[in-house]
């Protein structure tokens, strides 16, 4: 277990996002290597470049970790008071 300030965690959390959409990238078409056998007939071959699974497992821990983030997140801004001094009624009426 690690301890991580509160900016960390944004940053963390910033970065993360970024791989997991660069993760679910690699399972569209972009992922697929094409071929092309010459021989009597020309037949296209498609294997993917990365396991789906060992992908998705990825993908699934960075959801569960972001998941994480987002909770311990709204936890301590649940838990955090902020002082100040305004009158928001005041604020918010209309100009006379």
């Amino acid at each position: 277990m690690a301890t991580f300030t509160i900016n960390t965690l944004l940053c963390l959390q910033k970065n993360l996002r970024t791989r997991q959409t660069q993760l679910k990238e690699l399972i569209s078409e972009n992922s697929k290597k094409t071929a092309w056998m010459r021989g009597g007939e020309a037949d296209k071959i498609e294997e993917p470049m990365y396991d789906i699974k060992k992908v998705d497992q990825k993908i699934v821990a960075l959801n569960k970790t972001l998941f994480d983030i987002d909770m311990k997140l709204k936890e301590i801004n649940a838990a955090t008071k902020v002082e100040l001094e305004m009158d928001y009624d005041t604020l918010m009426s209309a100009i006379e």
